[in-house]
C-alpha cells in the first residue's frame, strides 16, 4: 500500500476541558479554526444512551457534525473519539427519545427537550405569521396560505444567501468589518451610557450644594417675609425640577455643568450678580491661606 493511501490521522484538538453537564463531565475540545465540539462518548455516558446507536444515527442526520479528535483521556493515554459539534447538540437532543434517557436525569432532559421543541414552534410561527398558540385558535383555513407564502420567501432569502457566499473571501472580511464596526459602536455606546449614570463627584455635589445655599440666602433677601430655610429649599426644588429628578444626588455627572449654569443664570436674574463656582480644593487653598 502506498503512504498516500493511508487514512489521515485525526487531529488532535487546540485546546481540551471536561465541563459538568446533566450531574455528569463531558470532554470539550476546541478545533484549530475555533469550533468547539462535546465527546459523544461522555454525552452518550451522561445521559445513559448507546453509543454505537446513537453514532449510526447522527451519520444519517444532515445537519449534525461529528468529528474525531485524538485526545488526552488519562495520563499519556491517546485515544481518538467522535465528537459532536456544539452548535448541533440542540439538534441532537431533539432526536433523542425521552424513554431511552437514564431515569436519574430524565426529568432534567425532558424540560430541556420541551424548551427546545417549544423554540422550534415559536420560530416556524413568527415565519408563517400564524399563531403562537394551538391550531385550534385558526378561525379560517385560509390563513395557512401564508405557510407556503412564507416557505417561498425563505426560499428566496436562502438563494440570496447562498449567491452572497459564492465569494467567500469578501464575505469574511465585510463580517470582519462589520464586526470591527459593531464592537467600536459597541463601546462608544457603553462609554455613553457610563457618562450618562455616573453619578456626580462628592466634590460636584459640595460645589452644587454651596451654589444653592448661597442663592436661597440671596433669594429669602430679595423676597419679604420668605424665610432662609423656605427660600433654600424652593431653590432645590426648582433644580431638581429643571433636571427631573426627585433629588440632585441622582444627576448624572455629564450635566453637572449644566446644573452649575443654571443656579448661576437664576441668581444673576434675581441679584443682578456673578456667583462664582467655588470648587472643594479652592475651599482647601482658602482655608490654608
Amino acid at each position: 500500500m502506498m503512504s498516500s493511501d493511508l487514512p489521515v490521522p485525526a487531529p488532535s484538538p487546540h485546546e481540551q476541558l471536561p465541563i459538568p453537564l446533566f450531574d455528569g463531565v463531558v470532554l470539550a475540545v476546541r478545533s484549530g479554526d475555533g469550533l468547539i465540539f462535546l465527546d459523544l462518548r461522555d454525552l452518550c455516558a451522561t445521559l445513559g444512551l448507546d453509543v454505537a446507536s446513537q453514532r449510526r444515527r447522527i451519520l444519517t442526520m444532515d445537519d449534525v457534525r461529528l468529528a474525531p479528535f485524538r485526545v488526552s483521556v488519562g495520563g499519556k493515554q491517546i485515544r481518538t473519539r467522535d465528537f459532536l459539534l456544539l452548535d448541533d447538540v440542540p439538534l441532537w437532543l431533539l432526536s433523542v427519545q425521552q424513554r431511552r434517557v437514564n431515569p436519574e436525569v430524565r426529568e432534567r432532559f425532558s424540560y430541556v427537550k420541551t424548551y427546545l421543541v417549544n423554540a422550534v414552534r415559536q420560530a416556524f410561527a413568527q415565519l408563517t405569521g400564524l399563531p403562537d398558540a394551538p391550531s385550534s385558535t385558526i378561525e379560517d383555513l385560509s390563513e395557512l396560505d401564508r405557510i407556503d407564502q412564507a416557505l417561498s420567501q425563505l426560499a428566496v432569502l436562502g438563494q440570496r444567501q447562498a449567491e452572497l457566499e459564492q465569494s467567500q473571501e469578501r464575505a469574511r472580511t465585510a463580517y470582519r468589518d462589520l464586526r470591527s464596526l459593531l464592537s467600536e459602536l459597541r463601546e462608544r455606546v457603553q462609554e455613553l451610557e457610563h457618562q450618562a449614570h455616573t453619578r456626580l463627584s462628592p466634590t460636584q455635589r459640595g460645589t452644587i450644594y454651596r451654589m444653592v445655599q448661597t442663592w436661597g440666602q440671596a433669594r429669602a433677601q430679595h423676597t419679604p417675609d420668605l424665610a432662609p430655610g423656605l427660600a433654600i429649599r424652593r431653590s432645590w426644588a426648582e433644580v431638581n425640577a429643571r433636571f427631573g429628578v426627585s433629588t440632585y444626588t441622582d444627576l448624572p455627572a455629564s450635566r453637572y455643568d449644566d446644573v452649575v449654569q443654571f443656579i448661576q443664570d437664576r441668581y444673576r436674574d434675581l441679584t443682578g450678580k456673578e456667583l462664582p463656582r467655588i470648587e472643594q480644593h479652592e475651599l482647601e487653598e482658602f482655608d490654608g491661606a
